[in-house]
């Protein structure tokens, strides 16, 4: 290490005597400590609670932790050299990860780290604060009373801490639905939904993660030791009072381990007219004259989370449930519609076979049926109603009216047969709608409005903002948290199916149908959506999230290259 000296003496003991300056290896270790000290308790669970991959930067730790040893132990120059070197390797590796985590989308702007250390001082000491004044705040309310309270300074209480903290950020953040889940071996992850979006909140140990999925499930009345079987449950949560905010709960177990979804005000979500959900005018005429038809199959479309159950609930509501026989067959019932009978699935009363039970009610000869849940077999079941003189909502997994075709098709095993039952479809996209208090205007160029298909005499768009001017100084929008968007509005496709349509679909002449769907002036989708954006619901960026596939691999840094057409507008 630069400062080792041999002596040897010329008699017969030649055993050569090493000295090292004592204060060489203190100079040596103490860097190298504070660095692990840094990395191993505050860097690990940093990466581990924004989701970084933390395997890998505790690789590239360590890797230059190894690097910057071996410059001093291996390097043939003076100590006073190589310890320089080796600090400014380990400071580097320190400097690397701060500036990344700063940088990161995933990490919320009051989060970022700051290298002032008065205020690093401030907020740890108020996070000390917060933690010893740290008490239950929220009433959990389920079908068999008030959860209780653990006693305080125990691990149940913890417990119960975490699991409230979890539904404050998911309400602060007007987040819709929370889910605990199995994010990998040893970890969970709790996320949540805001206007359709997902947004990680916290990390947490499996052990953790578990007992909070427990005591939600004990909230709700669930069966706390069954650990594979799907149930639903309700319960309340608030701080007492009137104040309680209804949520639904489902637990499930899966392959990695469990999962709890907590959907807030279940019913809320559901208990919209059609008239509510974003139909344009011409949309709701032909959407009328599938309703008052009520014949044949009309597929409703949409992917998970993406409003299928809403749009599914306003057609059935469409529908007069005091002279006609309505019925909705589900696996679980988010809310009652009134007059229409709720067939819920119970694999322990009903039998294993979810199609026998749809089988059974289309042969009591229903006036209309909603099937919320379609799989091959009771594809094949619907497929054999009586068609003509019945109406069937049938619910599929497809947010594009072809797609959606296709897929019914291919679950029902005939193209004929299929296409013979067929009257309509209905798809749906959540599109995020502009905040009203900071959406920002914009003037298009006319080659932009040709390029998105807009009418050449829209004056003006608008794009989201985040932030307003208060007393001429620039803040966040106090409305929108600075995201720029508040809520979501439905984008709709209807489309009637006719004599020739059906056709089109028996022969599998899906080009000539989307050519058809033209013809009749039905829109599709994107051009619903781009409706919205001409009346300022809505922009140009978020028509492009919902209506463009997900990039393929390796093609992100050239989007992130790309200007988007709102954006050169």
């Amino acid at each position: 290490m630069g400062a080792i000296e041999t002596l040897s003496t010329l008699g017969a003991d030649t055993t050569p005597l090493v000295m090292v300056s004592p204060w060489k290896p203190a100079l040596f270790l103490l860097p190298i400590l504070a660095w692990a000290w840094v990395v191993s308790t505050i860097y690990d669970k940093d990466a581990r609670r924004w989701y970084f991959k933390h395997r890998v930067w505790n690789l590239g730790h360590v890797a230059a932790a190894l690097v910057g040893v071996g410059v001093v132990l291996l390097a043939p120059v003076t100590f006073w050299v190589t310890w320089p070197i080796m600090l400014a390797i380990l400071g580097a590796d320190l400097i690397a990860y701060f500036v990344y985590r700063n940088r990161h989308s995933q990490v919320p702007e009051k989060f970022k780290w700051t290298l002032d250390i008065s205020k690093m001082l401030e907020a740890r000491a108020e996070g000390k604060k917060k933690a010893k004044a740290a008490s239950t705040t929220l009433v959990f309310q389920g079908p068999e009373g008030e959860l209780a309270i653990p006693e305080k300074e125990t691990a149940d209480y913890d417990v119960r801490l975490a699991a409230e903290e979890l539904i404050k950020k998911m309400l602060d953040a007007r987040g819709s639905q929370l889910d605990v889940f199995t994010v990998k071996e040893g970890v969970y992850g709790a996320t949540t939904l805001v206007d359709g979006v997902r947004v990680v909140l916290e990390q947490l140990p499996a052990a953790k993660g578990v007992a909070i999925i427990d005591l939600y499930k004990a909230a709700a009345g669930l069966d706390v030791k069954d650990r594979r079987r799907r149930q639903y449950g309700e319960m309340k949560v608030g701080e007492g009072g009137a104040s309680l905010i209804p949520i639904g709960v489902t637990a499930m177990g899966t392959s990695a381990g469990m999962r709890i979804e907590l959907l807030v005000e279940p019913v809320k979500q559901v208990s919209m007219r059609v008239d509510e959900l974003g139909f344009h005018p011409n949309q709701l005429k032909d959407l009328k004259a599938l309703v008052d038809e009520g014949t044949h199959v009309v597929l409703v479309g949409a992917m998970p989370d993406g409003g299928r159950t809403a749009t599914m609930y306003a057609l059935v509501r469409a529908h007069d449930a005091y002279t006609s026989n309505v019925q909705l067959i589900e696996t679980h019932s988010q809310a009652p519609i009134e007059g229409v009978r709720h067939n819920v699935f119970d694999p322990q009363k009903d039998g294993s076979e979810y199609s026998t039970l749809v089988r059974s009610i289309l042969r009591r000869d229903p006036d209309v049926v909603g099937v919320a849940e379609v799989d091959d077999e009771t594809a094949k079941e619907i497929s054999r109603s009586d068609a003509e003189h019945m109406r069937v909502y049938a619910s599929i997994k497809a947010d594009d009216p072809l797609k959606a075709i296709q897929v019914f098709a291919q679950m029902v095993g005939d193209q004929k047969k299929a296409a013979a039952c067929l009257g309509g479809v209905v798809c749906v996209k959540l599109a995020r709608r502009l905040c009203h208090n900071c959406k920002v205007g914009v003037q298009p160029t006319p080659e932009n409005l040709k390029k998105l298909g807009l009418p050449p005499d829209t004056k003006q768009l608008f794009r989201k903002g985040g932030k307003v001017l208060v007393k001429d100084k620039e803040q966040v929008c106090p409305v929108c948290a600075g995201v720029g968007y508040f809520g979501r509005i439905g984008v709709f496709s209807v489309n009637t199916l006719g004599q020739s349509e059906r056709q089109r679909i028996a022969t599998n002449d899906l080009t000539g149908l989307r050519a058809q769907f033209r013809q009749n002036k039905q829109q599709s989708i994107q051009q619903a959506a781009l409706q919205l954006v001409i009346k300022g619901e809505t922009s140009i960026e978020e028509v492009l999230r919902i209506t463009q596939p997900p990039p393929k691999k390796g093609a992100t840094d050239a989007a992130k290259r790309t200007k988007s057409p709102e954006a050169a507008a």
